[in-house]
């Protein structure tokens, strides 16, 4: 009983913590105006020219011309699966934080639950009860 609520909880936690973000600031002109369609390379060189992509690029020693280049090089095909991968991205989240998330929340709330007297699962907490 005791390791099918543990099982139960574990499961839970995985499933209510591991939601990602898909956030982002959009201004209200962005949101009225009419959508400018983009090519893929187009989409690709914008993403590279953003001011924090910019940076982890700059810290890696490549040069902004470079990348034009081979973006021009690319197939139709093969920019439109880049672009793809950028726009499913996640924004912030990766799949260790979510683990680790999990982890703590579940040891967060076995703990609370051994307080309130529900649970004995740690040596180390005293019942209220």
């Amino acid at each position: 009983m005791r390791i099918s609520k543990l099982f139960l909880s574990v499961i839970l936690s995985i499933l209510l913590l591991t939601q990602t973000s898909w956030a982002q600031m959009a201004s209200t002109e962005a949101l009225f105006e009419h959508p400018v369609t983009l090519s893929s390379k187009e989409k690709v060189i914008q993403f590279t020219e953003r001011e924090d992509v910019a940076k982890i690029l700059k810290q890696m020693d490549v040069d902004s011309q470079m990348i034009e280049a081979r973006v021009a090089s690319m197939t139709d095909e093969e920019a439109s699966q880049i672009v793809h991968k950028i726009d499913t991205m996640p924004a912030g989240s990766s799949a260790v934080g979510s683990l680790i998330g999990a982890v703590v929340f579940v040891f967060v709330l076995l703990v609370i639950t051994d307080i309130l007297g529900f649970t004995k699962v740690f040596d180390f907490t005293r019942s209220v009860r």
